[in-house]
Protein backbone atom coordinates (compact mmCIF):
# COMPACT_ATOMS: atom_id res chain seq x y z
CA UNK A 1 0.00 0.00 0.00
CA UNK A 2 1.97 3.05 -1.15
CA UNK A 3 -0.16 6.60 -0.17
CA UNK A 4 0.76 10.00 -1.46
CA UNK A 5 -0.52 13.22 1.03
CA UNK A 6 -0.84 16.27 -0.28
CA UNK A 7 -0.76 18.81 1.81
CA UNK A 8 -1.68 22.82 1.84
CA UNK A 9 0.21 25.11 4.56
CA UNK A 10 0.76 28.54 5.11
CA UNK A 11 2.44 28.56 8.44
CA UNK A 12 3.26 27.37 11.52
CA UNK A 13 6.45 25.19 10.64
CA UNK A 14 6.25 23.16 13.89
CA UNK A 15 3.15 22.09 13.42
CA UNK A 16 3.46 20.77 10.21
CA UNK A 17 6.75 18.75 10.90
CA UNK A 18 4.47 17.31 13.96
CA UNK A 19 2.40 16.03 11.15
CA UNK A 20 4.90 14.62 8.28
CA UNK A 21 7.03 13.07 11.53
CA UNK A 22 3.69 11.64 12.92
CA UNK A 23 2.82 10.06 8.75
CA UNK A 24 5.84 9.09 7.70
CA UNK A 25 6.50 5.56 6.72
CA UNK A 26 8.12 3.26 4.31
CA UNK A 27 5.61 3.34 1.88
CA UNK A 28 4.18 7.51 1.97
CA UNK A 29 4.90 10.32 0.30
CA UNK A 30 4.74 14.06 0.75
CA UNK A 31 3.69 16.47 -1.86
CA UNK A 32 4.06 19.91 0.18
CA UNK A 33 2.41 23.13 -0.88
CA UNK A 34 3.34 26.25 1.05
CA UNK A 35 1.37 29.84 0.25
CA UNK A 36 3.33 32.14 -2.36
CA UNK A 37 2.17 34.79 0.86
CA UNK A 38 4.02 32.83 3.35
CA UNK A 39 6.90 34.67 4.87
CA UNK A 40 10.09 33.73 3.46
CA UNK A 41 11.83 32.93 6.73
CA UNK A 42 8.61 30.34 7.52
CA UNK A 43 9.40 29.13 4.27
CA UNK A 44 13.27 28.64 4.65
CA UNK A 45 12.53 26.82 7.74
CA UNK A 46 10.10 24.64 6.40
CA UNK A 47 12.34 23.91 3.23
CA UNK A 48 15.68 23.38 5.37
CA UNK A 49 13.66 20.48 7.39
CA UNK A 50 13.13 18.77 4.79
CA UNK A 51 14.44 19.35 1.36
CA UNK A 52 16.54 16.17 1.98
CA UNK A 53 14.20 13.50 2.91
CA UNK A 54 13.46 11.66 -0.50
CA UNK A 55 10.15 11.06 0.02
CA UNK A 56 9.16 14.97 0.31
CA UNK A 57 8.46 16.88 -2.30
CA UNK A 58 8.07 20.71 -2.87
CA UNK A 59 5.02 21.95 -5.46
CA UNK A 60 5.16 24.90 -7.37
CA UNK A 61 3.53 27.67 -5.05
CA UNK A 62 0.36 29.65 -5.33
CA UNK A 63 -1.27 32.91 -3.55
CA UNK A 64 -3.77 30.56 -2.21
CA UNK A 65 -6.11 33.00 -0.51
CA UNK A 66 -9.07 31.83 1.26
CA UNK A 67 -11.99 31.36 -1.09
CA UNK A 68 -10.47 31.51 -4.23
CA UNK A 69 -9.77 28.64 -7.33
CA UNK A 70 -5.89 29.29 -6.48
CA UNK A 71 -6.43 26.89 -3.13
CA UNK A 72 -8.00 24.37 -5.70
CA UNK A 73 -5.02 25.08 -8.02
CA UNK A 74 -2.43 24.48 -5.55
CA UNK A 75 -3.92 21.12 -4.79
CA UNK A 76 -3.89 19.99 -8.67
CA UNK A 77 -0.49 21.16 -8.55
CA UNK A 78 0.14 18.50 -5.99
CA UNK A 79 -1.38 15.84 -7.90
CA UNK A 80 0.03 16.95 -11.26
CA UNK A 81 3.67 16.66 -9.31
CA UNK A 82 2.47 12.93 -7.70
CA UNK A 83 1.26 11.74 -11.44
CA UNK A 84 4.59 13.26 -13.03
CA UNK A 85 6.80 10.88 -10.69
CA UNK A 86 5.56 8.04 -12.38
CA UNK A 87 4.98 5.84 -9.28
CA UNK A 88 1.74 4.04 -8.55
CA UNK A 89 -0.02 5.46 -5.50
CA UNK A 90 -2.93 3.41 -4.26
CA UNK A 91 -4.10 6.63 -2.32
CA UNK A 92 -4.09 10.16 -2.47
CA UNK A 93 -5.04 11.84 0.57
CA UNK A 94 -6.05 15.73 0.70
CA UNK A 95 -4.70 17.42 3.87
CA UNK A 96 -4.22 20.83 5.44
CA UNK A 97 -1.15 22.09 7.54
CA UNK A 98 -3.54 22.11 10.64
CA UNK A 99 -4.97 18.52 10.17
CA UNK A 100 -3.71 15.24 12.03
CA UNK A 101 -4.33 11.75 12.29
CA UNK A 102 -6.46 10.45 15.23
CA UNK A 103 -5.35 6.83 13.70
CA UNK A 104 -2.00 4.99 13.78
CA UNK A 105 -0.50 4.97 10.47
CA UNK A 106 -1.12 0.71 10.65
CA UNK A 107 -4.44 1.65 11.06
CA UNK A 108 -5.22 4.15 7.99
CA UNK A 109 -3.20 1.78 6.08
CA UNK A 110 -5.19 -1.08 7.05
CA UNK A 111 -8.87 0.69 6.32
CA UNK A 112 -7.27 1.94 2.76
CA UNK A 113 -6.37 -1.76 2.09
CA UNK A 114 -9.83 -3.06 3.06
CA UNK A 115 -11.68 -0.41 0.85
CA UNK A 116 -9.05 -0.29 -1.87
CA UNK A 117 -10.77 1.17 -5.03
CA UNK A 118 -13.17 3.18 -3.28
CA UNK A 119 -13.32 6.95 -2.94
CA UNK A 120 -13.87 8.95 -0.20
CA UNK A 121 -15.28 12.75 -0.66
CA UNK A 122 -17.99 14.06 0.83
CA UNK A 123 -20.71 15.41 -1.42
CA UNK A 124 -24.23 17.11 -1.90
CA UNK A 125 -26.11 17.82 -5.04
CA UNK A 126 -26.77 21.59 -5.87
CA UNK A 127 -28.99 23.29 -4.80
CA UNK A 128 -27.84 22.75 -0.99
CA UNK A 129 -30.39 24.15 1.81
CA UNK A 130 -26.98 25.43 3.85
CA UNK A 131 -25.76 27.74 1.07
CA UNK A 132 -26.60 31.23 0.03
CA UNK A 133 -28.66 30.73 -3.44
CA UNK A 134 -28.15 26.72 -2.75
CA UNK A 135 -24.61 27.11 -3.64
CA UNK A 136 -24.95 28.22 -7.28
CA UNK A 137 -24.53 32.22 -5.96
CA UNK A 138 -20.76 30.75 -5.83
CA UNK A 139 -20.87 29.55 -9.35
CA UNK A 140 -23.35 32.16 -11.43
CA UNK A 141 -21.86 35.19 -9.49
CA UNK A 142 -18.22 37.01 -10.45
CA UNK A 143 -16.45 37.16 -7.07
CA UNK A 144 -13.26 39.23 -7.44
CA UNK A 145 -10.83 40.38 -4.88
CA UNK A 146 -9.13 43.56 -5.54
CA UNK A 147 -6.69 45.20 -2.69
CA UNK A 148 -8.55 44.53 0.46
CA UNK A 149 -11.66 44.55 -1.10
CA UNK A 150 -13.82 42.25 -2.15
CA UNK A 151 -16.96 42.24 -5.14
CA UNK A 152 -19.71 39.55 -5.69
CA UNK A 153 -21.64 40.82 -8.54
CA UNK A 154 -24.47 40.80 -9.73
CA UNK A 155 -25.08 41.36 -5.75
CA UNK A 156 -25.71 44.82 -4.46
CA UNK A 157 -23.73 46.73 -1.85
CA UNK A 158 -22.04 49.57 -0.67
CA UNK A 159 -18.73 50.65 0.15
CA UNK A 160 -17.02 53.00 2.31
CA UNK A 161 -14.21 54.02 -0.29
CA UNK A 162 -15.69 55.97 -3.50
CA UNK A 163 -13.38 54.37 -5.84
CA UNK A 164 -14.64 50.82 -5.12
CA UNK A 165 -17.87 52.42 -5.04
CA UNK A 166 -17.38 53.56 -8.65
CA UNK A 167 -15.35 50.89 -9.86
CA UNK A 168 -17.95 48.08 -8.18
CA UNK A 169 -20.69 50.53 -10.14
CA UNK A 170 -18.87 50.41 -13.33
CA UNK A 171 -18.15 46.14 -12.87
CA UNK A 172 -22.06 45.65 -12.01
CA UNK A 173 -22.67 47.06 -15.93
CA UNK A 174 -20.20 44.87 -18.00
CA UNK A 175 -20.25 41.29 -16.09
CA UNK A 176 -23.29 39.23 -16.58
CA UNK A 177 -24.48 36.86 -14.41
CA UNK A 178 -22.20 33.76 -15.28
CA UNK A 179 -23.66 30.53 -17.05
CA UNK A 180 -23.35 27.16 -15.99
CA UNK A 181 -20.90 25.16 -17.58
CA UNK A 182 -22.88 22.79 -19.78
CA UNK A 183 -23.21 19.07 -19.58
CA UNK A 184 -22.66 18.90 -15.39
CA UNK A 185 -24.43 17.67 -12.44
CA UNK A 186 -23.29 20.39 -9.70
CA UNK A 187 -22.14 19.23 -6.39
CA UNK A 188 -20.41 20.66 -3.45
CA UNK A 189 -18.62 18.91 -0.41
CA UNK A 190 -16.13 19.34 1.86
CA UNK A 191 -12.55 20.90 0.45
CA UNK A 192 -10.27 17.61 1.52
CA UNK A 193 -10.51 13.93 0.44
CA UNK A 194 -8.81 10.13 -0.14
CA UNK A 195 -8.74 9.13 -3.68
CA UNK A 196 -7.29 6.31 -5.74
CA UNK A 197 -4.03 6.83 -7.49
CA UNK A 198 -6.46 5.79 -10.68
CA UNK A 199 -9.59 8.58 -10.20
CA UNK A 200 -6.02 11.00 -9.75
CA UNK A 201 -4.22 10.38 -12.36
CA UNK A 202 -8.01 10.54 -14.24
CA UNK A 203 -8.31 14.10 -12.39
CA UNK A 204 -4.95 14.90 -14.11
CA UNK A 205 -5.94 14.27 -17.49
CA UNK A 206 -8.92 15.92 -17.26
CA UNK A 207 -7.75 18.91 -16.32
CA UNK A 208 -5.27 18.92 -19.19
CA UNK A 209 -7.89 17.98 -21.61
CA UNK A 210 -10.44 20.83 -20.31
CA UNK A 211 -9.00 23.82 -19.75
CA UNK A 212 -11.76 25.81 -20.91
CA UNK A 213 -13.87 24.46 -17.88
CA UNK A 214 -10.87 24.53 -15.56
CA UNK A 215 -10.64 28.32 -16.07
CA UNK A 216 -14.31 28.67 -16.03
CA UNK A 217 -13.95 28.28 -11.82
CA UNK A 218 -12.03 31.66 -11.65
CA UNK A 219 -13.94 33.99 -9.63
CA UNK A 220 -16.05 31.60 -8.34
CA UNK A 221 -15.92 31.63 -4.45
CA UNK A 222 -14.79 28.90 -2.53
CA UNK A 223 -13.90 26.80 -5.25
CA UNK A 224 -12.38 23.83 -3.57
CA UNK A 225 -15.97 22.51 -2.01
CA UNK A 226 -17.24 22.52 -5.69
CA UNK A 227 -14.50 21.33 -7.93
CA UNK A 228 -13.47 17.82 -7.24
CA UNK A 229 -17.29 17.21 -6.00
CA UNK A 230 -18.28 18.20 -9.88
CA UNK A 231 -15.29 16.67 -11.40
CA UNK A 232 -15.66 12.75 -9.85
CA UNK A 233 -19.67 12.82 -9.67
CA UNK A 234 -19.80 13.25 -13.38
CA UNK A 235 -16.59 10.94 -14.48
CA UNK A 236 -16.47 6.49 -14.38
CA UNK A 237 -15.78 7.02 -10.89
CA UNK A 238 -19.23 7.95 -9.29
CA UNK A 239 -20.14 4.68 -8.64
CA UNK A 240 -17.10 4.10 -6.41
CA UNK A 241 -17.75 7.03 -4.47
CA UNK A 242 -18.55 6.92 -0.40
CA UNK A 243 -19.92 10.00 1.30
CA UNK A 244 -17.18 10.49 3.60
CA UNK A 245 -14.07 12.60 3.77
CA UNK A 246 -12.84 10.78 6.67
CA UNK A 247 -12.56 13.90 8.71
CA UNK A 248 -13.71 14.58 12.04
CA UNK A 249 -14.83 18.34 11.89
CA UNK A 250 -17.13 20.69 14.08
CA UNK A 251 -19.04 23.40 12.13
CA UNK A 252 -20.46 24.18 15.13
CA UNK A 253 -24.41 25.22 15.09
CA UNK A 254 -24.26 27.89 12.34
CA UNK A 255 -26.47 27.04 9.20
CA UNK A 256 -23.30 28.54 6.81
CA UNK A 257 -20.38 28.20 9.04
CA UNK A 258 -16.95 29.30 6.34
CA UNK A 259 -14.52 27.71 9.26
CA UNK A 260 -14.61 24.96 11.27
CA UNK A 261 -14.23 25.06 15.01
CA UNK A 262 -10.32 25.24 16.48
CA UNK A 263 -10.40 21.55 18.65
CA UNK A 264 -8.87 21.75 21.65
CA UNK A 265 -8.50 19.52 24.70
CA UNK A 266 -11.90 19.91 25.85
CA UNK A 267 -12.83 18.04 22.34
CA UNK A 268 -10.76 14.94 22.59
CA UNK A 269 -13.68 12.82 24.11
CA UNK A 270 -15.53 13.05 21.19
CA UNK A 271 -12.16 13.03 18.56
CA UNK A 272 -11.75 9.12 20.69
CA UNK A 273 -14.62 7.92 20.04
CA UNK A 274 -14.87 9.20 15.96
CA UNK A 275 -14.03 6.31 13.24
CA UNK A 276 -12.48 8.88 11.00
CA UNK A 277 -8.82 9.05 10.20
CA UNK A 278 -7.88 12.50 10.59
CA UNK A 279 -9.31 15.58 12.40
CA UNK A 280 -9.41 19.41 11.84
CA UNK A 281 -8.56 21.64 12.50
CA UNK A 282 -5.76 22.67 15.17
CA UNK A 283 -3.54 25.15 16.09
CA UNK A 284 -0.68 24.29 19.01
CA UNK A 285 -0.44 28.10 19.11
CA UNK A 286 -3.79 27.97 21.05
CA UNK A 287 -3.57 24.75 22.22
CA UNK A 288 -0.78 21.92 22.05
CA UNK A 289 -2.18 19.99 25.18
CA UNK A 290 -4.81 18.17 22.32
CA UNK A 291 -2.37 17.05 20.15
CA UNK A 292 -0.08 16.04 23.03
CA UNK A 293 -3.57 13.88 24.21
CA UNK A 294 -3.80 12.56 20.76
CA UNK A 295 -0.24 11.13 20.67
CA UNK A 296 0.20 9.74 23.80
CA UNK A 297 -3.94 8.27 24.24
CA UNK A 298 -4.87 7.58 20.78
CA UNK A 299 -1.97 6.80 18.54
CA UNK A 300 0.35 5.30 20.96
CA UNK A 301 -2.12 2.34 22.34
CA UNK A 302 -2.78 1.33 18.72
Amino acid sequence: MKIAYIILAHNSPEQLARLIYKLNTDYVSFFIHIDKKTDSQIYSQIYSKFNKFANVFFVKRYNSEWGSFNAVRASLEGIKSIVETGTYFDYVIHLSGQDYLIKSTSEICKFLQENKGKEFIEYFPLPYSKWKKGGFRRIEYWHIRWKDEYFCIPEEREFKSPISSLLYSLLILILPKRKLPEGFTFYGGSAFWCLTGECVKYINDFVKQNPKFVNRFNYTSLADELFYQIVILNSPFKDKVVNDNMRYIDWGDEVEAYHPKVLDKNDFEKISESEKLFARKFDQNKDSDILNMIDEMILLNK
